[in-house]
């Protein structure tokens, strides 16, 4: 039985001229200088263009319409390279400080780079971007990822339409590539963002800090966003009612011209009491006054005497030689990094104390669970548009993520009609 015939084309040497080339749709390609990077990144494009749209060609055929030159000629890499410069000053907040969408641009971008940075970007098709989609796929991102971040190489070409670096026809060939399906495609389906379960919060509770199980109980009361509770502030709050009022200075829909209003009940209101900063201008939720408290208790804990020399050496060590400086306040990787150190250490106890195997772990949850939590809870009391008006949503169909609905309540009309 013959061997099959491999579709993946061979990086060859041809000596007579020191080149390298391939064979692809009968002919010869021409890679460049033999086992020079230029060579191999064009090599790697061609593979990956093979790959991706599963055919044995990877060469445009004569017949098809030649795509209009853009003036000037710009290479992806340089068109890539504009548009992060132009991100880095429009992607900002109200207070200068930048969004997550610049760490995003450049993920993105790595990958677009190895393959096509060293083409003219007019050349950039359809057929480029889905191998660089694929690429996205074997890397194991999630499909509504890819779909995301496909849309982020589209919006670099729109923008290079619009400072006239690339052709009009170019982003209206790649606008042809649909987004992945769900159900027809490789692409992995991310688990979607349940709730947390109530009894996961109070088991997580008190191996959390004073100030992590503020934000915790602060959230869960009130079904503000990670980003701002963190953010949090008595200035920024209207305490002339029974309710409190939060009008949050920057939240996520901020820049589209929306206000963003958190009601404060009593419950959340009495935690805040608690935690509220002398200066009113500063966090609720501060690591450094966090840390003060901390090491203010273990010094009244101290058992050993304090000598002068050695109060007086390690307060010079200290202030000369930090070697980490606590926030002013915490951020939303940073609170969820506490509360996964929190449920580490809720597993740890239960362990010891029932033994290896002989307990329920606490599954991990992150603060954006709190968010569901609040969400399906005043959903399931008062209805789906008091929910949507807690959570600060323009459509019901958002609401329907977050707020999941009462599997109880149709229970309940299955045993009375079904």
């Amino acid at each position: 039985m013959a061997r099959p015939k491999s579709t993946i084309p061979t990086y060859r040497h041809h000596k007579p001229t020191d080149t390298a080339r391939c064979w692809v749709g009968g002919r010869w390609i021409g890679l460049g200088r033999y086992n020079s990077p230029e060579s191999r990144t064009e090599y790697n494009r061609i593979v990956a263009e093979i790959a991706s749209a599963a055919v044995a060609s990877a060469v445009t055929p004569a017949s098809a319409p030649p795509v209009a030159p853009a003036t000037p000629d710009v290479s992806v890499n340089e068109l890539l390279l504009g548009f992060l410069v132009h991100a880095d000053k429009h992607y900002r907040r109200a207070d200068g400080t930048p969004t997550n969408e610049l760490p995003q641009f450049r993920q993105t971008f790595r990958l677009v780079r190895e393959l096509y940075g060293h083409i003219p970007a007019r050349e950039f098709g359809p057929k480029a971007l889905k191998a660089v989609r694929q690429k996205m796929v074997e890397a194991g991102w999630t499909r509504k990822l890819i779909n995301q971040r496909v849309g982020r190489v589209r919006r670099a070409f729109r923008w290079g339409v619009e400072n006239e670096l690339v052709s009009p026809t170019v982003l209206q060939a790649l606008a042809a590539v649909p987004g992945l399906q769900a159900g027809r495609t490789e692409a992995r389906e991310a688990d979607p963002v349940l709730p947390v379960a109530d009894e996961h919060v109070r088991a997580t509770l008190p191996f959390l800090g004073p100030v992590v199980r503020g934000m915790v109980e602060v959230q869960l009361l009130t079904g503000m966003r990670p980003g701002e509770v963190c953010r949090l502030r008595p200035c920024d709050i209207d305490t002339t009612g029974d309710v409190w009022v939060y009008r949050p200075g920057q939240h996520k829909t901020r820049h589209r011209g929306k206000e963003r209003v958190v009601a404060i009940g009593p419950r959340a209101r009495a935690v805040l009491d608690r935690l509220a900063p002398a200066d009113p201008s500063n966090y609720y939720f501060s690591p450094r006054r966090s840390v003060e408290a901390f090491r203010a208790a273990r010094a009244a804990a101290r058992k050993t005497p304090r000598y002068a020399s050695h109060a007086a050496r390690n307060a010079a060590v200290r202030v000369a030689n930090p070697r980490r400086v606590a926030a002013e306040r915490y951020t939303v990787p940073s609170y969820d990094r506490a509360v996964s150190r929190g449920v580490e250490k809720a597993n740890v106890r239960r362990g010891r104390l029932a033994g290896s195997g002989n307990y329920d772990e606490v599954p991990h949850w992150h603060p954006n669970q709190l968010r569901h939590a609040h969400g399906t809870e005043v959903r399931r009391r008062f209805g789906l548009e008091a929910a949507q008006v807690a959570l600060g949503h323009e459509r019901a169909d958002v609401t329907q993520v977050y707020a999941e609905r009462n599997a109880a309540l149709a229970i309940e009309i299955a045993a009375e009609i079904g």
